[in-house]
C-alpha cells in the first residue's frame, strides 16, 4: 500500500514559511521553503505559491513526462516568483524539491538545500542533490570541497545561505533524477531545519512504516531538541517532514 504524508512545525519565528504539497492520488508531492532573507511575509508568500502553482497545473491531467512536467512546472514557478517579487519590491525567494512517482520510477527535481534521500535495502543516500555555487571552484582546482566548506563553516550562520541554490533565477539551475522504486521504499524530503540537525541514518531509524506519521513528528521533535541544544538557547527553523512510501 502506497503511503504519503506531511507533517510541519513553526520554528520560534512564529512564521512558518515551509509548506508541502501531496496530490490526492498521492503520486504528486512538493515541499518548498521559503527564505528567512525574504521576509515574514515573502517567505510565506513564496512557499505558498509553489503549492499553489501545483495544485492548478496537475500532473495526472497534463499528458506528459515527469521530466518535462517538472522542468515546465519549475519555469512557471520561477517566472511568477520574478513577477510577485517585482511587485513586492523585494526578493521574493527560497528552495523547493518535487517528486512524481510513475510505473515504480521516482523522479525528483531539486532547487537549494531542502534535501530528498532515499530508503533502499535499510540504507539512507542523498538524491537530487544540488550543487552550491561555489562548486566550479572546485572543478577550476583552485579549493578542495573541504577547504571551502571549513572556511564557510567559520562564517555567521545568517552567511551561509550565500552560497546556496535559490528560486527564482534568471535562468533556473536544478537537479533532476531518476530512481527505479521497489516494495517498501521511501523518498523522503525535508527542511533544512531538519537535515541541519539530524543525521540521514538518524531520520531512517525514527521513521516507522506502522506508524509513520507519529515518527515523522518524532523525527521533528528530536530536530527541535537537538537544534536548541546546539544553539544553546530556544531557537529553532520552521521544520517540514514529507515522506512516500512505495
Amino acid at each position: 500500500m502506497i503511503l504519503c504524508e506531511g507533517y510541519s512545525m513553526t520554528g520560534t519565528s512564529g512564521v512558518n514559511g515551509d509548506a508541502y504539497y501531496i496530490s490526492p492520488d498521492k503520486t504528486t508531492f512538493l515541499l518548498a521553503d521559503g527564505a528567512s532573507g525574504a521576509g515574514s511575509k515573502g517567505k510565506v508568500l513564496m512557499s505558498n505559491l509553489c503549492v499553489e502553482v501545483m495544485k492548478n497545473n496537475p500532473f495526472s491531467s497534463s499528458e506528459l513526462s515527469p521530466k518535462d512536467y517538472l522542468d515546465q512546472l519549475i519555469w512557471k514557478i520561477n517566472n511568477k516568483l520574478i513577477a510577485i517579487s517585482q511587485e513586492e519590491k523585494h526578493n521574493i525567494f527560497g528552495t523547493i524539491v518535487i517528486g512524481i512517482v510513475k510505473d515504480h520510477v521516482g523522479t525528483i527535481a531539486a532547487i537549494g538545500d531542502s534535501p530528498a534521500f532515499l530508503i533502499h535495502d535499510s540504507r539512507i543516500v542523498r538524491i537530487a542533490k544540488t550543487r552550491k555555487t561555489y562548486y566550479n571552484l572546485v572543478e577550476m582546482g583552485l579549493y578542495s570541497e573541504q577547504q571551502i566548506e571549513e572556511a564557510v563553516q567559520k562564517l555567521p550562520e545568517h552567511m551561509w545561505s550565500m552560497f546556496d541554490r535559490f528560486i527564482p533565477m534568471i535562468v533556473p539551475v536544478y537537479v533532476i533524477e531518476e530512481i527505479r522504486l521497489n516494495k517498501k521504499d521511501m523518498i523522503i524530503f525535508c527542511s533544512d531545519g531538519i537535515s541541519d540537525y539530524m543525521q540521514p541514518d538518524d531520520i531512517k531509524n525514527t521513521l516507522r512504516e506502522e506508524n509513520l506519521l507519529e515518527s515523522m513528528k518524532t523525527v521533528i521533535n528530536t530536530a527541535k531538541e537537538n537544534s536548541i541544544r546546539e544553539r544553546k538557547c530556544v531557537q529553532y527553523d520552521d521544520l517540514t517532514l514529507l515522506v512516500y512510501m512505495h
